[in-house]
């Protein structure tokens, strides 16, 4: 068995692969005030006031 340089090993580990960057997703490109999206609440009457689902379109 033979030892394997450091420099063999740097050269047998493929490196990452560069990536584009993403697009931009979220509050800071949305600007939305609250830092999301405003939902209604799909329940009503007393136990909307308990409680809250949002309803999603």
């Amino acid at each position: 068995m033979v030892r394997i340089s450091k420099q063999g090993k740097r050269r047998n580990v493929s490196p990452r692969r560069p990536q584009p960057p993403a697009k931009k997703t979220g509050a800071k490109k949305d600007q939305t005030p609250g830092g999301f999206k405003l939902h209604a609440n799909a329940l009503e009457g007393a136990s909307a006031q308990m409680s809250f689902i949002p309803k999603i379109k």
